[in-house]
């Protein structure tokens, strides 16, 4: 077990040093490619670097997952865009010996889940397709929008209503009848018991269970091989996606705000696109210059930026004692046993994008206007 542990910390670590490159390399891509006009041939080239950033970061996130030091962040999502996503990354896993087969429902229902971990069943449930066709074969993805009445058998596991269904099946070897009832346990040591299943499987049932959705197995499939999984999600009523910020736009916004991150390169970046957009920006590039700006600085300062570490943590109690009306930004997510200290804090997932950084600053802003018209300060 402390073995187990040391690797999940290890991958933990890598991923979360990856997710801070990646943050600069989408960055800098979407910044440069809007210097570019759509016909320019050099924007191609950026486009191909910011798009193998963001499979890369799925990389990510699935070391993510299995270190689990990260929780759910449920929100309304599109299952094709992220399956889409995700395809690539399934080809390289399973291998070019099998087939993959993606079929998405053209108006397919948005649900509330985390796209991240959503991604991690898809990929799970692709090893696992892998393991059972070790001579090729086919997997299949399919979505589909499906209804449950009062009367459906499948209501005595799941509420009636309307729900998005993802499919994922094989071709491969069957799951032996023994297996199943326990398929979703962890892995305890008994590997001809749990074949197919263990700590990948049992992590699949984990995350849909938490969205709220159910899973059922059915293998074989055709009487003889193959099997499918079937995950349902509840439908949420369509969600418009938020106004893209313009691009290489400035922001009518002249708030100041001081920017205090951990890595040097996500610090500049940051920097860079806020100054961009209009905003005033005070660079902060270490702790000690930021506590400096909180006590000697002689005007406002509408809004600190900073890193989700325990470094970022002290900077914005300092300013909260200091500059009670300076609302706080967290960039990166806390990992597990500092989650609690971050709990209700406006934040930012890495990486993220000029536009998403843009959108998320003017929010916490607009948000910081309205309280203080209220006579509310930030808590």
């Amino acid at each position: 077990m402390a073995k187990k542990d040391t690797v999940e910390r290890l991958a933990g670590g890598i991923a979360r040093d990856f997710d801070q490159f990646l943050t600069t390399i989408i960055g800098h891509a979407e910044t440069l490619g809007e210097y570019l006009s759509p016909g320019d041939p050099r924007a191609g080239d950026v486009n191909a670097i910011r798009h193998a950033a963001e499979r890369a970061f799925g990389l990510t996130q699935q070391l993510l997952a299995f270190s689990r030091t990260r929780g759910l962040r449920p929100r309304v999502a599109d299952v094709n865009a992220i399956i889409g996503r995700s395809r690539y990354t399934v080809q390289r896993v399973v291998g070019d010996q099998i087939r993959l087969d993606v079929r998405l429902a053209a108006d397919a229902h948005r649900v509330r889940v985390d796209g991240e971990q959503l991604q991690q069943i898809v990929f799970n449930l692709a090893v696992s397709a892998r393991d059972a066709m070790p001579d090729g074969g086919r997997l299949a993805i399919t979505t589909a929008n499906v209804s449950i009445a009062a009367d459906d058998p499948r209501a005595a596991e799941v509420a009636p209503g309307d729900y998005l269904e993802l499919s994922i099946s094989d071709t491969g070897m069957p799951i032996d009848s023994a297996v199943q009832p326990y398929l979703f346990d962890e892995f305890d040591g008994a590997p001809e018991r749990h074949r197919r299943g263990g700590l990948g499987i049992a992590l699949v049932y984990g995350i849909v269970e938490q969205s709220g959705g159910f899973i059922a197995v059915d293998s074989p499939v055709d009487h003889t091989s193959g099997t499918r999984f079937t995950v349902l999600l509840p439908a949420v009523e369509h969600s418009p996606a938020p106004a893209a910020e313009p691009r290489g736009g400035r922001s009518t916004d002249s708030a100041t705000v001081l920017v205090a991150a951990d890595d040097a390169t996500v610090h500049g970046l940051i920097v860079a696109v806020l100054r961009r957009r209009g905003y005033g920006v005070l660079d902060a590039p270490d702790a000690w210059q930021a506590l400096r700006l909180a006590t000697g600085h002689g005007e406002s300062i509408e809004l600190l930026v900073t890193t989700a570490t325990s470094n970022g943590r002290v900077i914005a109690d300092a300013f909260r004692a200091t500059r009670p009306e300076t609302r706080v930004l967290f960039v990166g997510a806390p990992i597990e046993e500092h989650r609690e200290r971050f709990a209700n804090e406006a934040m930012l997932a890495q990486p993220f994008t000029p536009d998403a950084l843009a959108r998320r600053v003017r929010g916490v802003l607009a948000a910081a206007r309205v309280h203080l018209e209220m006579g509310v300060l930030p808590q």
